[in-house]
This record gives C-alpha cells, sequence and structure tokens, in this order.
C-alpha cells in the first residue's frame, strides 16, 4: 500500500494542489499521518491547514503534535 502511495505521489507532483500543500506543509517542519474514514472535502487552503482530497475524499489526516487525531475537513 506504501508503495502505491509513493508511486501516485510522485506522479501528481505536478498538480497545482499539490505544489500548493507541500508549500504549507514545509513550513510547519515535520509532520505525521494517519489513515482515517473517509470523509467528504474539498481540496484547498481551510483555516489554518491546506487539504488534499483526491476524488473528493480525505484519507490521511495530520497527527497533532500533542499525538491526537482533530476532526477531518473542518471549515
Amino acid at each position: 500500500m506504501i508503495f502505491f502511495i509513493t508511486i501516485y505521489s510522485i506522479l501528481t507532483l505536478e498538480e497545482p494542489h499539490v505544489k500548493e500543500y507541500l508549500i504549507e506543509a514545509s513550513k510547519a517542519g515535520p509532520a505525521k499521518y494517519s489513515f482515517v474514514k473517509p470523509v467528504d472535502c474539498s481540496t484547498g487552503k481551510l483555516k489554518d491547514t491546506y487539504v488534499l482530497a483526491q476524488n473528493g475524499k480525505v484519507v490521511l489526516k495530520q497527527i497533532s503534535k500533542d499525538g491526537s487525531i482533530g476532526p477531518v475537513c473542518i471549515k
């Protein structure tokens, strides 16, 4: 599964949303992610985060610095 995610990520690096996400993500330092139940969402910038929702669903959520996983796709 990780192999397919890696290949897919490499192929999508030219997408404008992916580039913008990488810029936003690099500002906060290293991040850890966890799989979550798929949630409907739109790709783009939200409050203080950036969402990449392929096919309108979020399946990976960043883990907070305190180790918790907050709500997904709060607008």
